[in-house]
């Protein structure tokens, strides 16, 4: 069956943001060893995880026993505020917007990220992707029950549907739901995808 949705990741797909989210969570706290080491392995263990789950096992491991919520919370805030101003800016994974641009003529596309709702959809706007996709699915979303919904709202067999991602998060949505998926490796060009097309 031919393709006639693609569901896009964002961060290391569409834009190389990942290394500065990464780095984001350890500006969050002190740059001693034993900080730097437990923000390590939580990363290790939960990358692909929202930032709300990612600062709530640091700052468990970390000790903070008695305020481990409220500290989580509010340094996603602080994350949120140093990540959505960065992604605004940071570069395009090579041939993004272009690619965009031609396959929005002929696919119904779609975004599906872990980054929150409100953020995502700033940063898209701010980067004028915004007006390719049909409809921006961020946290608290989940990449599966997204791809179920959008199977849903375009009335197609998930056959019909491509994932396109560089996480595995994005390969286990396409895996659980049947749907076929396109890997963007480390080099990120999004040209491969139209050649696959």
């Amino acid at each position: 069956m031919a393709i006639k949705v693609i569901v896009f990741d964002f961060d290391g797909t569409l834009i190389d943001s990942n290394q500065l989210k990464y780095d984001t969570f350890f500006k969050l706290f002190p740059s001693d060893q034993f900080h730097r080491n437990i923000i390590a392995d939580v990363l290790k263990e939960f990358l692909e995880e929202s930032r709300y789950v990612i600062l709530w096992e640091i700052v468990r491991r970390i000790g903070h026993n008695s305020r481990e919520k409220t500290e989580s919370e509010d340094l996603a805030v602080k994350y949120n505020d140093i990540v959505v101003e960065d992604a605004k800016t940071c570069k395009e994974i090579p041939g993004a917007h272009k690619t965009l641009q031609v396959l929005s003529n002929k696919y119904h596309l779609y975004l599906s990220s872990t980054t929150p709702q409100e953020a995502l959809e700033e940063i898209v706007k701010h980067r004028n992707l915004d007006g390719y996709f049909c409809k921006i699915f961020g946290y608290p979303h989940n990449k599966i029950t997204s791809l179920r919904e959008i199977i849903q709202r375009e009335s197609v067999n998930h056959e019909e549907v491509l994932v396109v991602g560089d996480g595995e998060s994005d390969k286990v949505s396409a895996l659980e739901t049947g749907c076929c998926f396109f890997e963007i490796d480390k080099d990120g060009v999004l040209q491969d995808v139209r050649d696959y097309l």
